[in-house]
């Protein structure tokens, strides 16, 4: 994973949020972990939802909200991670 949230990219980001909602997770939870304001969250979220990365759970009234990674978000996430390690060079 990146080391500073400020030089994150938007592929950075989704990979964290796949990550984070390993299991399910809040959008409190991708919000901390992200460090991304409140709107650019619900733009990501719907791009994941779209491209079916991460699936939603939600009671009938939509009071309690899980996000959840998909088995195209782990793809995702493993073809993130090959290529984070042919490019990362670790430190000396």
């Amino acid at each position: 994973m990146p080391r500073s949230v400020k030089n994150q990219s938007g592929l950075d980001k989704v990979a964290i949020m796949l990550e984070t909602a390993n299991g399910g997770t809040t959008k409190d939870k991708l919000l901390a972990a992200t460090n991304l304001a409140r709107g650019r969250l619900n733009n990501y979220l719907k791009e994941l939802l779209e491209r079916k990365l991460i699936t939603e759970l939600a009671d009938d009234d939509k009071r309690h909200v899980a996000y959840i990674t998909t088995e195209r978000g782990f793809k995702y996430l493993a073809v993130y991670i090959s290529l984070k390690n042919i490019i990362v060079t670790p430190e000396s």
